[in-house]
């Protein structure tokens, strides 16, 4: 037993899965590797799962199964696959996320398809929270890169054009007109406006289904008194080769994981002291001056090395917890798998949580005798 990782061959128990919301998103994206292939698909195309694919994989799966393509997901990451995509990584001050996707693209290069999908995205969808709804540089184009630096892509179709989801009229226009006709013949307009109506709507129902189960996860986790940590960080957090397992340990410590993007439609925009552009940080906003307002939830945040514009979010994720009298604790995490050093922080945390309740009871004790 080594790493201090999995209490398993010591309790005899397996990790509970039930109040984490970590694995549920898992779960959810699984179902759409499986999902059944058109009876006579137009040809295989693959989606790379690694970044901004992690939250939009069921809008191009959605949208290129009703396309009538066959849909290849990119397996599951894993240290193997990073490694094989280690020697085209150009620069190693990106973030691990991002050195992750080339081993991604190793893979579909090896899955014998048509072509390969992975578009670039200056913006995200606007959720009405920030003052933009930018991707970070890193999400919106690393496409791009990819494109100059993989060797494995030669003689394949690699699709990286740039591609703007958050106007759904001009995307259906450019998709069919533009996009698709380079690669692939005979698809009209009319399939194309059928198949985003599908995809926007399935990206609507999955970001509901994450809402829906994080609502269960907080009452459940209030009925059996327990405390509830919004693990936050973006999307490709969820990824058990970036986050290394954490959302695990905490479970193991007794509180319930739910994330910022379940919670962060329950606050309306509000100002914050840094220039709020993009669209996952103000999801993080968001969730903290949530858990502000709530006694039993406290917020971990997940900051990956190499992420430059990390150094702006941890400092005002810090104020808007600290001025809601809330602790703010976070965890660096890259290419490192030993967690001893975030199992003491996380402990410290709990440790120092019980502490301030115990505090507070004394505190009420004292005031209801006077």
């Amino acid at each position: 037993i080594s790493g201090n990782r999995c209490d398993k061959p010591v309790t005899g128990k397996a990790n509970n899965e039930d109040l984490n919301l970590y694995a549920y998103k898992l779960k959810l994206l699984d179902g759409y590797r499986n999902a059944p292939a058109p009876a006579a698909p137009r040809a295989r195309i693959g989606l790379p799962l690694c970044l901004n694919m992690y939250e939009l994989l069921p809008f191009w799966h959605t949208f290129f199964t009703k396309l009538g393509f066959t849909v290849k997901v990119s397996p599951v990451s894993s240290r193997k696959l990073y490694q094989e995509g280690q020697a085209t990584i150009p620069s190693d001050t990106a973030c691990f996320p991002a050195k992750l996707s080339h081993g991604h693209i190793k893979a579909l290069s090896q899955m014998h398809l048509d072509a390969i999908f992975y578009p670039c995205l200056t913006y995200n969808f606007d959720e009405g929270l920030g003052d933009n709804h930018y991707n970070c540089p890193v999400v919106a184009y690393y496409p791009e890169v990819l494109a100059g630096n993989c060797p494995e892509l030669e003689g394949t179709k690699f699709i990286y054009d740039y591609v703007g989801i958050h106007r759904p009229k001009d995307f259906v226009h450019k998709m069919a007109k533009n996009i698709l006709p380079k690669y692939f013949g005979g698809i009209s307009e009319k399939e194309v406006q059928a198949a985003a109506d599908a995809a926007y709507a399935e990206h609507e129902a999955h970001m509901a289904q994450i809402r829906v189960k994080g609502s269960e996860i907080i009452d459940e986790a209030r009925r059996q008194g327990k405390r509830i940590i919004v693990l936050a960080g973006r999307p490709y957090h969820v990824d058990p080769e970036i986050n290394h397992g954490i959302d695990h340990l905490i479970t193991r410590h007794g509180a319930a994981v739910v994330t910022e993007d379940s919670i962060s439609n329950r606050v309306e925009k509000f100002p914050t002291s840094v220039l709020n552009q993009w669209t996952y940080h103000s999801r993080l906003y968001a969730a903290a001056k949530y858990c502000t307002t709530q006694k039993d939830m406290d917020l971990v945040q997940l900051v990956s090395f190499g992420c430059g514009v990390d150094a702006i979010t941890t400092d005002e994720t810090r104020e808007i917890l600290q001025a809601g009298s809330k602790l703010y604790t976070q965890l660096k995490i890259d290419e490192i798998t030993n967690l001893g050093a975030v199992n003491i922080r996380l402990r410290s945390l709990f440790a120092a949580l019980d502490e301030r309740d115990e505090v507070a009871e004394e505190k009420a004790a004292a005031k209801a005798e006077v």
